[in-house]
């Protein structure tokens, strides 16, 4: 078995426990993400998320956003306390993540980008919950 498969396995068995559910094309997205971010040295980007993000505006490369949303998605999903070191929240990460999903969306005809920005948050969520499970999964804020 792949290892995208054993993530993607693990994803669906962890949406049962849950019981989240989102789109199966999303969880083949976060499978390829997490196989593909599990050889790669360079996690940290550099340069900052901040200046990746201004010069994306320059660049109509997709591939570039991609690995930028895709970044962002990783960073406050699995390493949330990066952020949170600098003094910067999740929320930062997350609204450069969804701008830059909504924004390949509109590049790309793939209807998983827009997706993906609309789901970030919950995602978000479901990953962290995946690698914490003693943490319960709360989509929503309790009021």
């Amino acid at each position: 078995m792949t290892t995208q498969a054993q993530f993607f396995k693990l994803l669906v068995d962890h949406s049962s426990e849950t019981g989240f559910e989102c789109p199966e094309s999303l969880y083949w997205y976060l499978s390829h993400l997490l196989d593909s971010r599990l050889t790669r040295v360079d996690l940290i980007p550099d340069p900052s998320f901040a200046e990746r993000y201004l010069l994306l505006s320059q660049s109509p490369d997709s591939e570039q956003f991609k690995d930028y949303a895709d970044s962002a998605l990783f960073f406050c999903s699995l390493l949330p306390e990066y952020g949170q070191r600098r003094g910067l929240s999740m929320d930062y990460y997350a609204t450069l993540g969804i701008s830059t999903y909504y924004a390949l969306g509109d590049m790309v005809s793939d209807p998983r980008f827009t997706q993906l920005g609309n789901w970030f948050y919950h995602l978000q969520k479901f990953l962290n919950s995946a690698i914490t499970p003693r943490q319960r999964l709360q989509l929503f804020p309790i009021l």
